[in-house]
């Protein structure tokens, strides 16, 4: 009898052993899962956020966020219908010789969006964006110039310095 027993008792001495293992791995998991996560996510797919709302809602991340998370961001979006911004006339567009003005303004099937040091005379060609109508918005950050569209997914992310040291804020060797 007791030699039956021994195979037994030892897959169960092998089996509470793995269990340990496996309870040491979980415990190990879990504590690095209550460690900050390196990015935080937000999908803004069919939030119906106009290109302006969406730029708005990326610079609050950027100078706003409490507790100064990096992001991923990804979604579509309208390029010129506003459904949360009320903007006033004189914050729509610019009189500049360089940039249509609110009036000149009625193409609601795409819009331009620079990085703020973009220059629009070197990046446009500023008598066809007048002509066709279409909005130019400067963003808050760098990054190339593009044009947005309904089909367009926008990915961004807003990364912080303390949360990837080994990345460059201004990356010029890949640009």
């Amino acid at each position: 009898m007791e030699a039956a027993t021994a195979p037994i008792a030892l897959r169960l001495a092998r089996r509470a052993a793995g269990h340990r293992r496996l309870r040491r791995s979980v415990a190990s998991s879990l504590s690095s899962l209550s460690a900050k996560p390196k990015m935080a996510w937000l999908d803004l797919t069919g939030s119906g956020l106009s290109a302006m709302e969406r730029l708005v809602v990326e610079e609050a991340l950027l100078r706003h966020d409490p507790i100064q998370r990096s992001w991923g961001i990804v979604g579509n979006h309208d390029p010129t219908h506003h459904t949360r911004l009320s903007l006033h006339r004189s914050t729509q567009g610019t009189t500049s010789s360089h940039m249509p003005s609110h009036d000149a303004v009625h193409n609601p099937n795409c819009v331009i969006i620079m990085g703020i040091g973009g220059k629009p005379d070197k990046l446009l060609d500023i008598d066809l964006v007048k002509n066709d109508g279409v909005q130019v918005i400067r963003r808050f950050s760098g990054g190339g110039t593009v044009v947005v569209d309904h089909s367009s997914l926008w990915t961004t992310f807003i990364g912080r310095s303390k949360d990837t040291p080994q990345v460059s804020p201004y990356p010029r060797e890949i640009m």
